[in-house]
């Protein structure tokens, strides 16, 4: 499976799909009588960028289920988080298999110890949609990137449904994002969970637990990929006048 396709969301990963509705799919849906109104919405959207604004840091462990369209195919995965700002995030997979995933300086970097293999690529060429990360990253704005077309309350929390502001001759491909779905804590107004559609039908929903939203004493090496001697590097990154 192409590594664009498996990072559909905020970027990422790995598992088994089952059929039925997931867990993390199941957190996105909402009741027929649990609508929000959009004056409640709009506020509430605007509580979650304050907050986030103020947030330099964030960790925790998640869960995710993703599905490919063209495959028929889907998985579940999971394992610990951690962004820093500005723009920095590592993803330590320790389920179905181990692999670490380093996101900084508009880089990608991937090592899957299972393979013996190290992957390189520059975000865009990866990434489904760079809005929801930019998001999560601290880097990107929601009521300037987003339209907000409804809100609800789920079992888990209070649903926010955006779409991605079109833009005049831009391409309209089946890979390009067609929804964001940011599941919000109704009490401490930040992100704990996230869910990406493409237009293609591909989809990956995440869900954060135990969230600490200050971490101290971050070390530079959190966000190195340190991996051993003699695993293969395929470093796809586009070179300046290539």
């Amino acid at each position: 499976m192409k590594l664009r396709k498996r990072l559909i969301a905020i970027a990422v990963l790995t598992g088994a799909y089952a059929l039925s509705a997931s867990a993390q799919t199941r957190a996105f849906e909402c009741p027929a009588d649990a609508s929000i109104g959009m004056a409640q919405a709009r506020a509430t959207l605007d509580k979650v960028q304050t907050q986030y604004i103020g947030i330099e840091s964030m960790k925790g462990s998640f869960s995710q289920s993703s599905y490919v369209a063209a495959l028929d195919e889907g998985e579940e995965s999971s394992g610990e988080m951690i962004f820093a700002k500005p723009g920095r995030m590592r993803w330590s997979y320790k389920s179905p298999r181990a692999q670490e995933v380093v996101i900084r300086d508009q880089e990608l970097w991937m090592y899957q110890p299972d393979k013996g293999q190290v992957m390189i690529d520059d975000i865009g060429q990866v990434l489904l949609s760079a809005l929801p990360i930019s998001f999560m990253m601290g880097i990107g704005n929601l009521a300037k990137d987003f339209d907000l077309s409804s809100a609800c309350r789920s079992s888990e929390g209070v649903v926010l449904r955006l779409v991605p502001h079109t833009k005049e001759g831009a391409p309209s491909g089946g890979d390009e994002l067609s929804g964001f779905d940011l599941l919000v804590d109704p009490v401490k107004n930040v992100p704990i969970g996230a869910k990406i559609a493409s237009l293609g039908g591909n989809t990956t929903a995440i869900l954060f637990k135990n969230l600490q939203l200050k971490v101290d004493s971050l070390p530079a090496s959190t966000f190195v990929l340190e991996y051993p001697k003699g695993v293969d590097v395929l470093d796809r990154r586009v070179k300046a006048g290539s």
